[in-house]
């Protein structure tokens, strides 16, 4: 797993989540479904810690009310 706000362009997948690290933001996009048994219980504890390590990361700055990020932009499918 990749420290969060470190080393930009990273990124990480438990099962069908995926997560992205960027200098600026961290997004978590897709599905995980977890399971009310022993795997789900570790699928469950993976994510917790790398939110808990989310959340580390921000309480060790000092951080502003709100940053400002550009839009993604939508690039033309040159397969198309």
């Amino acid at each position: 797993m990749f420290k969060p706000f470190q080393n930009g362009n990273e990124s990480a997948a438990i099962y069908d989540l995926t997560l992205e690290n960027d200098l600026d933001c961290v997004s978590l996009y897709g599905n995980l479904q977890i399971t009310k048994d022993q795997e789900g219980l570790k699928t469950a504890k993976a994510l917790q810690q790398f939110v808990n390590e989310l959340v580390a990361a921000l309480e060790q700055q000092e951080l502003p009310k709100k940053i400002e990020r550009r839009p993604e932009q939508e690039i033309e499918n040159p397969f198309l």
